[in-house]
């Protein structure tokens, strides 16, 4: 297949690379272990580790790969339904596209992922499915009253969650009553979207070149993350080549069981699931635990490391 293929500077045939984009914040024992199964000549790493957790051995994670470039990008901290979601994924999309590689494909995880393929049958696979782009759309109508209000007091849940919520709820409510809708000034269609995506190195740097207007788009909006990427991509000619498009979760080829999600996070997978992750045809598995259940976190491993 000519079109994963490219010269390298001693003028020999090599395959194109992936970048895997991770985003971590906890659970370092099972980042550990993903690493483990990334390692490969054609996988480079770029990996984020939020400025608030503790306890991570940068020197150890540093040794993990052998065969793998490995790239520890600034750290930031993230907070849930924050525009720091997306500011840290597009500063991982910056450090992949800055680098001299030309990337098959760009792949955000993360830190509590683990692969329930081998590598070997996920790059086959990519190689046989190239200009697609792997995205969980869901409907355009779900998720839009978030966008509708402003959230001015986010940025504030770094400091207490519970005052700048409360803020939020009044200052919604107020803009209720004044009917205030900031989506009267959009023209283009919105499409909610699953955050994480395997996608072209084509279509990444399309991303990257709508910043600004990305920018300006999740400044005060709830949940950002997962709103930004489906909205950027259905408005561009990446629309055509979505992957089984509006299919939720498959699009991604990832499995992540939202139908039993506990509040805001996905259903943690235990030994209780082991049969479904047998079964099931994507790539990559999210949530699990540690301290939930740390057995189906090794046998996972064992299986397809």
């Amino acid at each position: 297949m000519k079109e994963c293929v490219v010269l390298n500077k001693e003028g020999q045939r090599i395959y194109k690379k992936h970048a895997m984009l991770i985003m971590a914040h906890n659970q370092f024992e099972i980042l550990e272990k993903l690493m483990q199964q990334l390692d490969h000549e054609r996988n480079d790493l770029y990996i984020h580790i939020d400025r608030k957790s503790r306890g991570f051995d940068l020197e150890h994670f540093s040794h993990i790969c052998k065969k793998s470039k490995v790239v520890f990008i600034p750290r930031m901290s993230v907070h849930w339904g924050d525009s720091s979601q997306v500011e840290c994924e597009l500063r991982l999309l910056e450090a992949a596209l800055s680098s001299e590689e030309e990337y098959l494909y760009v792949h955000l995880l993360s830190g509590t992922d683990l692969q329930i393929k081998t590598t070997e049958q996920i790059h086959d696979f990519f190689d046989k499915n190239l200009e697609k782009q792997f995205i969980a759309l869901r409907n355009t109508v779900s998720g839009l009253n978030g966008l509708s209000r402003y959230y001015f007091f986010l940025p504030l849940r770094s400091y207490n969650k519970y005052i700048a919520k409360g803020l939020d709820l009044i200052s919604v409510f107020i803009q209720k009553i004044l009917k205030v809708n900031r989506l009267k000034k959009l023209n283009y269609p919105l499409c909610k979207c699953q955050q994480w995506f395997s996608i072209t190195g084509a279509c990444a740097a399309y991303i990257l070149s709508q910043k600004d207007f990305i920018k300006r788009f999740i400044k005060y909006t709830c949940c950002a993350d997962e709103m930004f990427l489906g909205t950027v991509i259905v408005n561009s000619k990446f629309r055509e080549q979505i992957y089984e498009p509006y299919r939720s979760p498959g699009g991604h080829m990832r499995l992540i069981d939202r139908d039993r999600a506990e509040g805001a996070s996905p259903h943690t997978l235990t030994m209780a699931d082991w049969k479904m992750l047998e079964q099931c045809p994507y790539f990559w598995a999210r949530k699990f635990d540690m301290n939930r259940d740390a057995e189906i976190v090794d046998k996972v491993f064992e299986t397809w490391k």
